[in-house]
């Protein structure tokens, strides 16, 4: 015997599921709206906190008086930095001035601000944020010698906590680790530099904070080579074989002189024009004029 369903029957289920499912959706929306101007409110409340510490007389408390919340913090989002004055506004939170051996960042100090029970504030100072803003990002493995000579190899940005663990088990040591050059690093607008000394690096930098074209000068041509303080001479036929100068700076951590760029070089100017320079005097003034 067949079941007949009638079409009246029909439309009212169809009515019924669809209202269900308008509902289903405006509770989503009204969710995401909720959840969005909270987290708006929750912004605004923790800006007027970390302005009120700023503005309140403070006192210089131990690294150990920091909650366990903001200490967790240093471990992970935190991991390049290490704290240099912690300073308690009481009843509000605490400033933290922090410093950090990540030399992508504009600067290499800057201020937090945790509230009493150790949580992050957001600030919305763009001064104080911009301090940490990255002028480029590094191209990993990247590479630092510590104060004991031993090396310590960044595969990723995750890595930065390998350093704090070194210090944690060094709590006396003060020196702070040395970056092997050279690095490779990845510009706003996607090219990759090779930085070939701490001289570079602060070029690129200044560039950053004056918002300037962040590229070098000029970039050596291939093929160049450098020899080492053993006499070793190294020839660079590409840009992997700049690994070549990082191992031999790992390998004689103790080295007090770095490897010489052997002459003449030519060198490829941003405009795509090339020079080649004779000795290091050529070279030094061709990068000062820049």
């Amino acid at each position: 015997m067949k079941t007949s369903i009638s079409s009246e029957r029909i439309f009212k289920s169809s009515i019924v599921f669809l209202s269900i499912i308008a509902f289903i959706l405006l509770a989503l929306v009204f969710t995401s709206c909720s959840d969005s101007d909270s987290s708006d409110v929750m912004n605004a409340d923790e800006t007027a906190l970390v302005e009120q510490i700023e503005s309140a007389a403070k006192i210089v408390v131990n690294e150990t008086s920091l909650p366990a919340a903001a200490k967790t913090v240093f471990n992970s989002d935190l991991a390049d930095s290490y704290v240099a004055k912690v300073q308690l506004a009481v009843g509000l939170g605490y400033k933290v001035a922090i410093v950090t051996d990540d030399a992508s960042k504009e600067e290499a100090t800057s201020d937090v601000y945790f509230s009493l029970n150790g949580k992050q504030l957001a600030d919305a100072d763009a001064k104080r944020t911009k301090r940490r803003s990255k002028c480029f990002e590094f191209v990993y493995p990247i590479d630092f010698i510590m104060p004991d000579n031993s090396s310590i190899t960044l595969t990723t940005e995750d890595d930065w906590s390998l350093i704090k663990a070194w210090y944690e088990l060094n709590p006396d040591e003060t020196v702070r680790p040395e970056l092997v050059f050279p690095v490779d690093v990845t510009l706003e607008d996607g090219t990759v530099q090779t930085l070939l000394d701490s001289t570079e690096l602060a070029t690129v930098k200044d560039s950053c904070r004056k918002g300037k074209d962040k590229r070098k000068c000029f970039k050596l041509v291939y093929p160049f080579s450098y020899t080492m303080p053993d006499a070793t001479i190294i020839d660079v036929t590409e840009r992997a074989d700049l690994k070549l100068l990082r191992e031999w700076c790992k390998a004689n951590p103790d080295a007090t002189e770095k490897g010489t760029l052997n002459f003449p070089v030519s060198v490829e100017y941003k405009d795509g024009t090339t020079a080649t320079f004779n000795d290091q005097a050529e070279y030094d003034a061709a990068k000062g004029a820049c």
